[in-house]
């Protein structure tokens, strides 16, 4: 990681921790871990802006003990919808914001449709549903992965995990 540090001299560094999310407009390498968890990527360089969050659950309306509004960043799709709206505050056009969508690895029991996937569904049609369009992706599988963001460049980072169940 420190060598990946070093090609960004003078940017802040952000861990995110599930259920966190960031827009910045200094400088910035934000990194996290992912498992099911998925992050998005928000990168609008004529703006000089850069988001990035981590959510563990899909939607939030189907977590009714939940409030969303106290943490947005928990569910896909408020973290999205929150982060939209903050660049839109901004003065960003939804056509120079890039998204990349990372994460939803499958959980460790074989479900029919895991949390991961969810995850990543929700993210892919939430943008959609915003008109947003996603440059790229690195989503699904059986492993975590680690991402790294700048948010001066836009460039992600990814290294996957090992997978402790593959023997």
């Amino acid at each position: 990681m420190q060598g990946l540090l070093d090609r960004f001299p003078n940017h802040k560094i952000a861990f995110l921790n599930v259920a966190q999310g960031i827009l910045v407009d200094k400088p910035t390498v934000a990194h996290t871990v992912l498992g099911s968890c998925v992050s998005v990527t928000f990168f609008a360089p004529r703006a000089g802006l850069g988001a990035i969050f981590h959510a563990l659950l899909p939607k939030a309306s189907e977590y009714r003990l939940h409030a969303p509004d106290q943490t947005p960043y928990k569910f896909v799709d408020t973290a999205i919808e929150l982060l939209v709206a903050r660049f839109v505050r901004r003065g960003v056009p939804l056509h120079d914001i890039e998204c990349k969508v990372f994460g939803g690895a499958s959980a460790l029991f074989a479900e029919e449709m895991s949390v991961g996937r969810k995850n990543v569904e929700i993210a892919f049609a939430t943008l959609s549903d915003l008109g947003l369009r996603v440059a790229a992706s690195n989503v699904g599988g059986d492993a975590g992965r680690k991402i790294v963001f700048s948010t001066s460049t836009g460039e992600i980072f990814v290294r996957m995990l090992k997978n402790s169940r593959k023997k």
